[in-house]
């Protein structure tokens, strides 16, 4: 076998056998540098160890990525849910029981077109809530306030939109009916509120 000395790098012919299985202590015969030599089969030990590293690497990476994707993968669906379940609502009742409720996002939405007549003590109320977003999204429950001139809470009702969902700048129509006291003038207001979402 062949010993190259670490220090000198001088090459040297040595017979295995003196070298023994387990390894020995030698010394250069031309700088006197002590090293511990190994036989070529401890060598070849060491090489397959690497090698079997290397390919259990190989196999477990694929997996690994996977693990990875999916977690990210899990993460963007929670962070980006109420735009997942605006897309697929039937995934509503999941996020629900992992105690990730689901609100509309009232910032986009905007109420418009209202229109409002009294027919005696009954005020038949219409209008749309409309999208301004960029994407689909979940229609919020509408807060309808209703007061005299003088501040008094005349009625106060929460109404549901005709659809549960809205495309991108479109709107969905709403109508209600309301049974208000008699007043000279009222002040009708008409909000959008971020009430839980249900499938």
């Amino acid at each position: 076998m062949l010993l190259t000395c670490p220090n000198c790098e001088t090459i040297f012919r040595v017979d295995s056998q003196s070298i023994g299985e387990d390894g020995r202590t030698v010394r250069c015969s031309v700088c006197s540098h002590v090293w511990f030599a190994l036989p070529p089969k401890s060598v070849d030990k060491t090489g397959k160890a690497r090698q079997s590293d290397a390919n259990l690497w190989k196999m477990l990476r694929v997996p690994l990525a996977l693990l990875v994707a999916l977690g990210l993968l899990v993460a963007g669906a929670i962070n980006q849910r109420l735009h997942v379940t605006a897309y697929l609502p039937g995934l509503i009742p999941a996020f629900d029981l992992a105690g990730l409720t689901i609100r509309p996002d009232i910032s986009r939405l905007e109420v418009i077109d209202v229109q409002a007549e009294y027919g005696g003590d009954t005020l038949r109320l219409r209008g749309a809530l409309k999208n301004n977003g960029g994407l689909r999204t979940h229609a919020a429950s509408l807060l309808v306030t209703i007061s005299a001139d003088d501040g008094r809470l005349l009625n106060e009702h929460v109404i549901t939109p005709d659809d549960r969902l809205i495309e991108a700048g479109e709107s969905t129509p709403f109508f209600a009916q309301l049974m208000v006291e008699q007043s000279e003038e009222t002040t009708i207001t008409v909000v959008p509120i971020g009430s839980r979402i249900f499938e």
